[in-house]
């Protein structure tokens, strides 16, 4: 790993971090969209090798090698995907910094841009737009922020109070936090489980005192890959580990340091009951066995309505649609067909950017 010494800390922008785990046929394109000539002395690129068995350390090597004031290769046993970015954050020396996945890319047409923006900001938490890529079908959808006053700073209760505005870039892929306000908080994500991304996108931003939209396409996430996390099966296969990430965000909840009736515990809450509404999903609508299906959804609702009863409340009406729809044997797919019928889009308030 190049020393810290040897680099010009003090002319980074944006540290990018990109934990990698056997992603060695993913590297060419992932760190080759942060090549432009006009950024890459202002990037921090960091890759976190989180135990790779394949040629992962290599690939990454030969970027460290060609652009060692700007690439950076960290080796480490494996703690997951949540270790590596816990390893990776820490190192972070950009003034702001944002997480890649080793088989995603950034749009590299607009990184010029996006760092200018950066270097005027102060903000705690920048949110930027991001496209879904769709290996299996071709398809490609926006995710974007509608904030009601383009270009302005907006507090965790403005954002609270006009939620269907941000929430498609209040996620892992359209969040960016400043580095020094994410040392701060010290925030430890969950290591060896999946979907700790949940992790990341709550905590710290809960604590943010100023977040600022931007209108600007930044990340472009693969998905439609059968053995990516998100597939139906693997979500079963692992739904410990949503339900690890759920009981860990109820643990942290409790230790919120953060007045009663602040914004800070409303995003909190709701974004659990996205993860939560995820668990229901998985377990009422894909699990075969219905009756274990039930009975799963319900003891998670039960934890939830005794110890983080907001989030609780909010998923209350689309719990009872996942228990009736569990008993008439419906099944995930003609769910999702409903969800992306702009009737349902309309009678939800949600935008439509396709």
């Amino acid at each position: 790993m190049t020393g810290l010494a040897e680099r010009n800390i003090e002319m980074k922008t944006l540290s990018f971090i990109i934990p990698s785990y056997n992603s060695a046929r993913f590297l060419d394109k992932c760190i080759g969209s942060f090549l432009d000539p006009q950024v890459i002395d202002r990037l921090d690129i960091i890759i976190v090798n989180d135990g790779s068995t394949d040629e992962t350390p290599q690939a990454a090597q030969k970027f460290c090698d060609r652009y060692p004031g700007s690439v950076r290769l960290i080796n480490q046993v494996n703690k997951g995907h949540g270790g590596a970015l816990n390893t990776g954050c820490a190192a972070a020396v950009g003034k702001y910094l944002k997480v890649i996945d080793a088989d995603d890319w950034v749009e590299t047409a607009n990184l010029e841009y996006f760092l200018k923006k950066l270097e005027a900001c102060e903000s705690d938490v920048v949110l930027t737009h991001h496209y879904t890529r769709d290996i299996s079908t071709g398809e490609v959808k926006k995710w974007m922020s509608y904030p009601p006053q383009p270009g302005k700073t907006y507090t965790l209760e403005e954002i609270m109070g006009s939620w269907k505005s941000f929430d498609r870039s209040l996620t892992f892929h359209g969040i960016t936090y400043k580095t020094e306000f994410y040392h701060r908080c010290g925030i430890q994500l969950s290591e060896h489980v999946f979907y700790e991304d949940h992790e990341f996108a709550t905590f710290p931003c809960c604590y943010a005192r100023s977040v600022s939209p931007m209108d600007i396409f930044v990340y472009d996430y693969r998905i439609g890959d059968v053995q990516q996390s998100v597939s139906d099966e693997n979500q079963l296969k692992r739904i410990g580990h949503t339900e690890t990430v759920l009981r860990r965000m109820v643990t942290e909840f409790a230790k919120l340091d953060l007045p009663e009736d602040c914004g800070g515990r409303e995003y909190v809450a709701m974004k659990a009951q996205g993860l939560l509404l995820s668990y229901l999903t998985t377990t009422m609508l894909v699990q075969k066995d219905k009756a274990l299906g039930r009975k799963m959804g319900e003891e998670m609702m039960n934890l939830f309505r005794a110890q983080l009863p907001r989030t609780a409340q909010l998923a209350q009406s689309q719990y009872k649609v996942f228990c009736l729809m569990n008993r008439l044997h419906i099944s995930k797919a003609t769910f999702e067909k409903l969800l992306r019928s702009r009737l349902y889009n309309r009678i939800r308030g949600n935008h439509d950017f396709n």
